[in-house]
């Protein structure tokens, strides 16, 4: 399987302010891969480094 791979952020409709990022499913796959569906994440962008982080809530 693999820890990397392409996704894709997405919005529903020109309308729609809330944007959805796919996980490729080798990503997905993964036994290493660390969240369940439906599960709930915190995500927070991290503005220094150029990057948006997702995290098990705790």
């Amino acid at each position: 399987m693999s820890k990397e791979g392409k996704g894709k952020v997405i919005q529903l409709s020109e309308r729609a302010r809330t944007r959805y990022v796919t996980i490729p499913a080798d990503v997905a796959g993964d036994d290493r891969f660390p969240f369940e569906t439906g599960e709930e994440v915190t995500v927070r962008i991290e503005e220094d480094k150029h990057r948006v982080v997702v995290e098990k809530v705790e």
